[in-house]
């Protein structure tokens, strides 16, 4: 009977501290610039229209002339409501700063080289104090940032190819409450680390003739390993704090091994007339990896979590329009599948099948200085949540009600 409840109370522990914990919305941006943020990333692989090529797909940096630079801030917003079927709802209205930097050179003909610092994974949520469920997540944030050199070579004048190497800086922080019995306040968790993977990013450019191109980029899977430490607080003198004491839980070692998933990109562009250009993209990512999860507690305790999630597709579509000489329109729209079925919705991952619907533009000041705005909202609709676990007060069930991610963006280009 101990032996089991020891090994009950050491499961709990394991799942409340790692299982739902290191999902905060993950998925990858394509709202680098606001080029892309405008057109919903539509003709991502196959515009190189400025220097965000260098990641979308380093093959494209062939196309650009001399050196030049890109500077992007962004500002996203989450925005919903969690209204709870048994009370204890919550808002979700979190601001998130972001930006990136591009740069690309022609080395000569043939050569190009560039580097790029952009956020393209991962979301955060902040719940309010005291909501449904809390014993699943209050705050959380999960932010991988790519520092990528790349290269590129101009076969001939259609073909050129590309290759960058990331280095990922991933950035982990969890809170949430610990039930510590009936009439008693709540405790509180916390779990926290930084460490670095890797990530090849591949490229294919193909122009058969002037003002149509192709384009393909393919991510590679990048092993994220996090190490950390549980912070509990409020949990002394209780049951639940006795127990994690006694089985060696309070300070112990978690190790949470995870995968960001492959991606490939094909994207496709054409330039209609001199005023019009039509672009557009059909993806692929391999979620299915991502929910894969391996937790060790101690190097003693280990278990592999598998999420169940599901392999996501993507296809979007955009236009451009020349307005004058200065003025460029942009305007996209995009569909998301989702990685998650709707009856395995969690708190940590509140997401499902969504759209995206982008405007903006660029205005060029001058022949070597342009400026680039965009606005996007992805838009999830009304998301049902229903979730019960093992553990006193964890049922959860309710709706997030007009779920979406809006985005702002802003771009300096300067060629010099």
């Amino acid at each position: 009977m101990l032996k089991n409840l020891k090994s009950a109370l050491r499961l709990t522990a394991l799942v409340a501290a790692s299982c739902n914990t290191i999902h905060a919305g993950g998925l990858y941006l394509t709202e680098i610039s606001a080029a892309e943020t405008s057109l919903a990333g539509a003709g991502w692989a196959a515009r190189a229209q400025d220097p965000s090529t260098a990641f979308t797909n380093p093959g494209g940096m062939t196309q650009l002339e001399g050196t030049q630079i890109q500077f992007t801030a962004q500002a996203l917003m989450v925005n919903t409501e969690f209204n709870s079927d048994n009370g204890g709802d919550s808002s979700l209205d979190n601001w998130t700063p972001g930006g990136s930097l591009f740069i690309t050179h022609q080395v000569n003909r043939d050569w190009s080289v560039g580097f790029s610092v952009a956020g393209f994974f991962g979301l955060g949520l902040d719940y309010d104090n005291g909501w449904d469920g809390r014993y699943y997540v209050d705050e959380i944030n999960l932010v991988s940032i790519g520092f990528q050199p790349t290269v590129a070579y101009k076969i001939n004048d259609q073909w050129s190819v590309g290759v960058g190497v990331a280095l990922l800086s991933t950035d982990f922080e969890q809170q949430l409450s610990v039930n510590t019995g009936p009439n008693q306040p709540d405790g509180k968790l916390k779990l926290d680390d930084t460490t670095t993977s890797t990530q090849i990013n591949l490229g294919i450019f193909y122009e058969p003739v002037a003002g149509t191109r192709f384009g393909i980029q393919y991510l590679s899977e990048s092993d994220v390993d996090l190490e950390t430490r549980p912070k509990f607080s409020g949990v002394d003198g209780t049951l639940i704090g006795t127990a994690l004491s006694n089985n060696g839980l309070l300070n112990s070692k978690v190790d949470l091994d995870m995968t960001l998933p492959q991606s490939i990109m094909f994207s496709a562009f054409h330039q209609l007339t001199d005023e019009w250009a039509i672009m557009g993209n059909i993806g692929w990512q391999e979620w299915s990896a991502f929910g894969k999860v391996d937790i060790d507690v101690n190097a003693s305790s280990s278990i592999s979590k598998d999420r169940g999630y599901d392999d996501t597709w993507h296809f979007a579509a955009g236009v451009q329009y020349q307005l004058t000489e200065q003025w460029r329109l942009n305007t996209g729209i995009a569909f998301d599948t989702s990685m998650v079925d709707d009856d395995d919705v969690t708190p940590d991952l509140p997401t499902g099948d969504s759209w995206r619907y982008a405007l903006g533009g660029t205005f060029a000041y001058s022949e070597t200085l342009a400026f680039s705005a965009g606005y996007e909202i992805i838009w999830f609709g009304d998301t049902e949540l229903d979730v019960e676990r093992a553990i006193p007060g964890s049922q959860v069930s309710g709706t997030y009600e007009t779920y979406a991610i809006h985005f702002f963006s802003l771009s300096v280009n300067w060629k010099l």
